[in-house]
């Protein structure tokens, strides 16, 4: 019996790997169980437990080596269908989807004034929203941050920084900026939020530099310099939500301002010319931040005014707009500046 229970635990390495170490020992031990049930009923009882583990497993061996079979081949097919091509219509859906997302977020904002959605409708569209983001999230990180995932990244970045931002207001830090009056106050305040950015991206370069796993980022960042202006394109829209905050019609500026964004980014998407991407980021920029600053105007004068007049001067309103385009233009500089550092005579040897 000992020599059969151990013959059987040799046949379980023909089992595949992740199956036999979750599932081997138990497979083990149910059959010396079923053996000491067998030995009370005798020999033909023996006999017949016996033959039928043992007729039975290659069977079994064999369902779960195609069952694991077809889950590589459902993974890899789930993954290479987020490797697009370069300049790709795929890959362009892929990586314009958050000012697009954004464009229809916005739209259902519109027009939820006017109809009301089944609170299950609202619910399911939160969870499914929610569940997509992080599962791009998940996958682009793990892709090694594709092209198409890196506006995505820029958000999330931004993100972070408006919560250091809120933390160090709360600690009253922000102080220092009152002393300065008019624009180069604003200016000033504007820095304090964007400077966590330029932080963080720096971080950023670091980390991918330092980390071995991050290398191929870090040299895909060197060998084309506009992908991380094209990173910081993608907090552009979490931007024009801060310049629109407290004002209230203004989805029609803000979908026209995301469908600029868009536009920079298609136009950046199908060059190949590292200078005529840059610039086409800086104009897509451009545009969305002058539809900003129009729709202010209109805003202002609208019967649909929250505020005094007084309280909110035209001029404050759209010196904000101009502070955000400028901490977002000089930020998208800093690839430039990476450009400018002298490259290493050794490049580093991606495995």
């Amino acid at each position: 019996m000992q020599f059969i229970s151990r013959f059987y635990g040799l046949l379980l390495n023909l089992y595949p790997k992740t199956y036999r170490e979750e599932y081997g020992d138990e497979l083990q031990t149910v059959f010396n169980l079923s053996l000491d049930e067998a030995q009370d009923g005798g020999g033909m009882e023996i006999a017949w437990t016996i033959s039928r583990e043992f007729l039975s497993l290659p069977g079994a061996i064999l369902h779960e080596h195609l069952r694991e079979r077809r889950k590589t081949k459902m993974v890899g097919k789930s993954a290479s269908r987020f490797d697009f091509t370069p300049g790709s219509g795929r890959e362009i859906i892929a990586a314009l989807a958050p000012f697009l997302f954004g464009m229809v977020m916005t739209f259902f904002g519109y027009i939820g004034r006017y109809l009301t959605f089944p609170l299950w409708a609202q619910v399911a569209f939160v969870i499914l929203f929610w569940s997509a983001v992080l599962g791009l999230f998940l996958l682009g990180s793990a892709k090694g941050l594709p092209r198409w995932f890196l506006p995505y990244f820029g958000g999330a970045l931004l993100f972070v920084a408006i919560l250091l931002f809120n933390i160090l207001v709360e600690m009253r830090v922000d102080v220092w900026w009152h002393r300065l009056s008019g624009f180069l106050s604003g200016f000033n305040f504007g820095g304090f939020l964007w400077m966590g950015l330029i932080l963080l991206v720096f971080l950023l370069l670091v980390i991918s530099r330092l980390v071995p796993r991050f290398h191929p980022f870090y040299q895909r960042l060197r060998d084309d310099w506009t992908l991380l202006s094209f990173l910081l394109y993608g907090a552009a829209p979490l931007a024009l939500w801060l310049t629109f905050d407290g004002y209230v019609n203004e989805e029609p500026f803000a979908i026209l301002s995301l469908f600029m964004l868009a536009l920079g980014g298609w136009f950046y998407l199908r060059n190949n010319e590292p200078l005529k991407q840059f610039v086409s980021l800086h104009i897509g920029l451009a545009l969305s931040m002058i539809t900003v600053a129009v729709g202010k105007v209109i805003l202002y004068f609208s019967p649909y005014w929250l505020w005094s007049r007084h309280d909110h001067a035209l001029r404050w309103e759209v010196e904000d707009t101009l502070i955000t385009w400028l901490w977002l233009a000089i930020i998208m500089l800093i690839p430039l500046v990476l450009k400018l550092f002298p490259r290493s005579k050794d490049r580093l040897k991606v495995t």
